[in-house]
């Protein structure tokens, strides 16, 4: 596989397609995919703060990516849309790495005006060259057989919501995927929505799927965390508040709860049985096969909450659905949900 053709075939293909749509500001409004909570400062009434997070075709603040190098190459491309510089910082997390699980490695960057770079996860080269990494680049890259997260911040004080992204993991058997990076930005938006739901198909061969759950918790405005024990939790034994899986005749089936984390098993799961884990892990939200008649269908994800250390935290979640036969080509798509709902009082600040 030649590295060099891909990396340049994926500045190219992307920069035009997201550039295009850098001023579609209102379209960000009516097509949701993700919805998230952070503090903010209140403004004379009481209101909840929900920024979107979103496939990027606008600039946002901070850009959130899979990568998998279990027999596939994973290429992440940030593009600034600002007309002057920006610093960024970089971190990995690697979930099944030799040292320790969801270990963290990051660097600094800087990109300058309208400039575009892409990363190959498996060879860390930083856009501004030698002299501005903290901890480097080089050791940031990840060998063959990790999977995990990317998180790209922009730096405190820089022009906000200026970075734009996507991302393509290709397998050894030629199968890609390819999606916008979820970001997220400061956007007051009341959450009206109800469902939160993932939709698939067995069609056209497809027999293997990457559900990918991050979940990762905000330290600042360059940073994240992200561990075993930052947790993100769909469904309960309630009858109100099962994960349900749905058939195309509209049947539906209850699963247990299901869990994400950066941790294995807990990032990347399969749907049911007749759609497992493109790696072969066995950890699907329902082990049911119900999908053995049927070609279509749908997860409903009730949210249940985040915990950090077995306690109720403030956390982010940004979900990705991938579906594969192996052979050919094809994409991902995002599925969104809800950070913890922060209640903003006159005058005061947001509850942490």
């Amino acid at each position: 596989m030649n590295k060099g053709n891909l990396m340049n075939n994926t500045k190219t293909r992307r920069k035009g397609s997201m550039l295009q749509d850098s001023l579609s500001k209102l379209k960000y409004f009516l097509v949701l995919a993700f919805l998230l909570v952070v503090p903010m400062q209140a403004m004379g009434q009481s209101f909840d703060y929900l920024p979107i997070v979103d496939q990027t075709d606008t600039g946002v603040d901070r850009l959130v990516v899979p990568f998998d190098t279990r027999e596939r190459d994973t290429f992440i491309q940030v593009t600034n849309t600002a007309s002057e510089k920006v610093n960024i910082h970089v971190q990995v997390f690697d979930v099944n790495s030799i040292f320790r699980e969801c270990e963290e490695c990051n660097f600094d960057d800087m990109l300058t005006e309208n400039d575009t770079h892409v990363y190959d996860v498996e060879n860390m080269v930083t856009n501004s060259g030698p002299g501005i990494t903290n901890g480097g680049e080089e050791e940031c890259s990840r060998p063959a057989g990790t999977y995990g997260f990317v998180v790209i911040s922009l730096e405190a004080g820089f022009p906000r919501s200026s970075l734009i992204g996507m991302f393509r993991i290709i397998d050894e058997a030629g199968y890609e995927y390819r999606a916008n990076a979820a970001g997220t930005e400061d956007t007051i938006f009341q959450d009206i929505s109800q469902g939160m739901v993932v939709n698939f198909s067995r069609a056209n061969g497809h027999n293997l799927a990457d559900l990918i759950g991050i979940t990762y918790r905000p330290e600042n405005e360059r940073s994240v965390s992200a561990a075993p024990n930052i947790i993100t939790t769909f469904g309960s034994q309630s009858p109100f508040d099962e994960v349900l899986i749905w058939d195309e005749d509209e049947d539906d089936t209850s699963c247990s709860p299901t869990t994400f984390a950066c941790a294995v098993g807990e990032l990347n799961r399969g749907i049911d049985d007749s759609l497992p884990n493109s790696r072969g892990q066995l950890n699907r939200v329902c082990s049911d096969n119900v999908l053995s008649n049927n070609i279509a269908g749908w997860l409903d994800l009730p949210f249940s909450g985040f915990t950090c250390a077995g306690v109720e935290c403030r956390a982010h979640f940004v979900g990705y659905i991938g579906l594969n036969n192996g052979d050919g080509t094809g994409s991902m798509d995002s599925w969104w949900e809800v950070g913890e709902q922060e209640i903003l009082t006159l005058g005061g600040p947001s509850i942490q």
